[in-house]
């Protein structure tokens, strides 16, 4: 865990869970629901890898983002930052007096 200063959480993502909601023909379908809003964040790119794979490029990014101390957020949650969706891979351990919380997130990848 690094330190980090309040005025350095200068950009905004939304938090997203996956949930299971009824399609009105009796089946069910995947949606994504807004778990918060506007959660101000630091972001910093950790690596990036492109590949070719039958005559594509897929390409995946591993990110962290920072936010204020989080205990409502999940693994299995979603990150949308900038109009791009991003999977929660880890979220590193913490004490209980830590202020902020670190998510590592992938995009590139299915949701």
């Amino acid at each position: 865990m690094f330190n980090y200063r309040p005025g350095e959480l200068d950009q905004k993502l939304n938090f997203l869970m996956e949930l299971r909601v009824g399609d009105g023909m009796g089946g069910k379908e995947t949606s994504l629901i807004s778990i918060q809003d506007n959660v101000w964040c630091k972001i910093r790119t950790l690596s990036g890898k492109e590949f070719e794979r039958f005559d594509k490029v897929n390409a995946s990014e591993y990110s962290v983002f920072v936010t204020r101390r989080r205990t409502d957020i999940k693994e299995d949650d979603t990150i949308q930052f900038d109009g791009v969706y991003y999977n929660i891979r880890h979220i590193p351990l913490e004490s209980t007096r830590s202020m902020y919380t670190e998510f590592y997130a992938e995009r590139g990848v299915a949701i």
